[in-house]
């Protein structure tokens, strides 16, 4: 447990000094975060995190940061385009590429390069913090309320210690903590904020239990070991990578 919290402490200290210096430095360690991830899920579907799976979405991740890089905002749509273009290629030429194999090089493509591309996209703005917000803040309220109150099982088959009343808990907190950030900024559109705030806690515990699910069907406790006390990237970042889109496409269209 003091190794748990040790490493929170400081990753959560160099996260949030990466977030506010922003810039290329931030992009850059997203970058090696993304690709990080790309590894560890690799490794698990593949054995492997150079196999040529792996190394399409490397490729993906090189190409989207190198796209953000030069400033080319439009990038993402038509870059995913040829993304999935090209590994339905590969089925179609590789005799050695079966539906299983293209559908696992896809889904670690849209799961960890699509999704965490979302937080370079918002980048040098008040937005990534809502991220965090959002995500910590649903699971340590979740986490409390079902040490505390939670009775019923919410997903057993997939992760036995989260409870009902442990999620609501983590809605419930999620929903206050992201009301307080909005008047810190000064949005005061109260209804879309808290129907936001509702549905991202839900997409924070639903990214959660997508990793728990992927490793109970692979019989592992941890993605990987980097994080001493917590496992991989994947294993802290689970909850992120459901909540960037949905807070990008807020502020994008709501905001």
């Amino acid at each position: 447990m003091t190794k748990r919290i040790i490493t929170g402490v400081v990753g959560g200290i160099f996260i949030a000094a990466v977030t506010y210096v922003g810039g290329a430095i931030y992009d850059s360690i997203y970058f090696g975060i993304t690709c990080i991830a790309i590894y560890e899920l690799s490794k698990v579907f593949f054995d492997s995190g150079l196999d040529y799976g792996a190394i399409v979405n490397y490729l993906f991740a090189i190409v989207l940061f190198i796209g953000k890089m030069l400033g080319y905002s439009n990038f993402l749509v038509f870059s995913l385009f040829l993304y999935i273009s090209l590994n339905l290629l590969l089925f179609v030429f590789d005799k050695e590429t079966d539906v299983k194999k293209i559908s696992e090089i896809i889904f670690i493509g849209i799961y960890d390069v699509f999704f965490m591309y979302h937080m370079l996209l918002m980048n040098d703005t008040p937005y990534p913090w809502l991220v965090y917000i959002i995500a910590f803040g649903t699971d340590t309220c979740a986490y409390f309320s079902g040490k505390m109150l939670g009775k019923h099982k919410l997903y057993p088959e997939v992760s036995p210690n989260k409870t009902i009343e442990g999620a609501i808990g983590g809605i419930i907190g999620c929903t206050i903590l992201s009301l307080v950030y909005f008047y810190y900024l000064r949005i005061n559109k109260y209804i879309y904020i808290i129907i936001f705030s509702v549905s991202a806690s839900v997409f924070s515990q639903a990214g959660d239990l997508a990793a728990s699910k992927i490793k109970r069907e692979n019989n592992i406790k941890d993605f990987g070991r980097l994080l001493p006390g917590h496992g991989g990237i994947l294993d802290r970042f689970d909850s992120v990578l459901f909540v960037a889109p949905a807070v990008y496409y807020f502020i994008w269209y709501f905001l």
